[in-house]
């Protein structure tokens, strides 16, 4: 039995994470979902991106087709169903337990009324997820913490994607405009090299950089530090962690410098804004 057999079948595993931790994740080809018929109750948290294919979702209080840019949320002890329909899905999955994705759910961030994001890009949610299963799963208990913060991350700016995209796709918009922010919205915690993206969209970086700012009204580095920055703030509305760790989670250098682009943003800091909304 494999750590995600052991999680269907009710084997719970304590995170070894202070924040949470990714227990497994991995990707599969031609699945089926849970068998057909069934509840399934499960212990601790997991997601499923499904990449290909369609199916359905069934809980008390949905009953949904999925498709390709589907994302499933489950949450630990939620009663539901979901499954491939004739032919089977390819999907990613990721499952996960710890205490900030249970702030997150106490804050109303993740909650068992929206377990499903829909309309998503698959090649940059399929990537963005997918990471959590290509890499090596740290030894350290700062590195499951890191991880966990990340992972919360992807499931806030995934339901925030599938808003923004709905808004964003209009006809006539260009193919490499929708492709360019969908890199740029990528990994948002990680390092991005810009003139990379220009070469992926086709173009030179000049080139790529006048057009991105004729078509949008500002740079790709804005546009790419103001998502950073939304994604701060949403671990501090709909979450209890510290500005450090979220600093460490959205991309900024520390905590400092966290501070400094939210005041000059808001013009107060991040722990007064968390303040005034308590």
């Amino acid at each position: 039995m494999d750590e995600r057999e052991a999680q269907s079948a009710g084997v719970h595993r304590v995170p070894s994470g202070r924040l949470g931790e990714v227990l497994v994740a991995g990707r599969i080809a031609g699945g089926s979902g849970l068998p057909a018929g069934t509840t399934r109750r499960h212990p601790t948290w997991g997601l499923t991106f499904v990449t290909a294919g369609t199916g359905r979702y069934r809980d008390a209080g949905h009953d949904e087709p999925l498709g390709a840019g589907s994302l499933v949320v489950v949450h630990p002890g939620h009663p539901h169903w979901y499954g491939a329909d004739r032919g089977g899905w390819d999907e990613v999955f990721v499952v996960f337990d710890g205490v900030a994705f249970e702030l997150a759910r106490r804050r109303g961030a993740l909650t068992a009324d929206r377990p499903l994001v829909h309309g998503l890009p698959v090649p940059r949610w399929q990537h963005r997820f997918a990471a959590f299963g290509e890499r090596t799963r740290p030894t350290t208990v700062d590195g499951r913490d890191a991880e966990a913060l990340d992972l919360l991350a992807a499931l806030l700016e995934s339901s925030a994607a599938a808003t923004a995209g709905a808004a964003l796709r209009r006809p006539g918009r260009p193919d490499w405009l929708d492709l360019s922010v969908e890199l740029l919205d990528r990994d948002l915690g990680e390092p991005l090299d810009l003139p990379s993206v220009a070469e992926e969209v086709g173009m030179t970086y000049e080139t790529w950089r006048r057009r991105f700012r004729s078509e949008t009204g500002t740079s790709p580095y804005a546009h790419r530090a103001a998502r950073r920055l939304e994604a701060a703030t949403d671990l501090l509305v709909h979450t209890g962690l510290g500005v450090r760790d979220i600093a460490a989670a959205t991309g900024f250098s520390d905590e400092r410098h966290l501070i400094r682009r939210f005041r000059e943003h808001t013009g107060i800091t991040p722990r007064a804004f968390r303040d005034a909304g308590r």
